[in-house]
């Protein structure tokens, strides 16, 4: 279950990544994404719902163009996410100053970001070298839940307890934004793919919590 729930964390991580050309965007005009997402999903048993609402919009796209949907699926992330005034917010310390009032949210140095860069260090993660990005993005706090759902040696050697971490990093972290930044998402998306994908994340989350 450990390797599903793993699994689960990354697919969504890539999911949730900027569109880029090559296999990122082969993916999702092959319907391969689709098929990862719902199948992990239901060996998770995640509400058949979420799952077949992610599907459903996912497969949208299986046979589309795939410079055409890419540069569709650019242009709404770039709408939704990026600039200086983004529509929803996609780091957990931005999002979480939104809600709390700040109409103009501090990037990479507040409380929120330093307590996900802290927690993620304390299991052996830290940002590389020269990585000047938010650590807390989604697609990040995804990657490194399926790290913790995976264990492996590198825990194992500092005597961590990867399910343990999980549990915590999802309660602390993940659930204290990312329903809401979920159905910020659904509600102002113009693009299929970004609404079935935040139902499914949001189901996902829930699930963890």
């Amino acid at each position: 279950m450990a390797t599903v729930l793993g699994t689960m964390a990354k697919l969504l991580a890539v999911a949730w990544r900027p569109p880029t050309a090559g296999p990122w965007i082969e993916a999702v005009v092959s319907g391969m994404m689709a098929r990862d997402l719902a199948a992990t999903a239901t060996a998770l048993e995640l509400p058949p719902a979420a799952i077949e609402a992610c599907a459903d919009a996912l497969a949208t796209y299986e046979g589309a163009n795939g410079d055409e949907t890419m540069h569709a699926l650019r242009r709404e992330e770039t709408r939704l996410f990026i600039g200086p005034d983004p529509v929803v917010e996609n780091a957990e310390g931005t999002w979480l100053q939104r809600e709390h009032g700040v109409r103009h949210p501090i990037r990479m140095i507040n409380n929120h970001t330093k307590a996900v860069a802290d927690f993620m260090a304390g299991c052996g993660v830290v940002r590389k070298a020269h990585y000047n990005d938010c650590i807390d993005y989604l697609f990040n706090e995804l990657d490194f839940c399926g790290y913790l759902a995976d264990g492996g040696e590198a825990l194992e050697q500092r005597g961590i307890d990867g399910a343990e971490r999980l549990e915590a990093f999802a309660a602390e972290h993940l659930s204290q934004w990312v329903p809401g930044f979920c159905a910020e998402v659904e509600g102002a998306s113009v693009e299929p793919y970004y609404r079935g994908l935040a139902v499914l994340t949001g189901a996902f989350v829930r699930a963890l919590s």
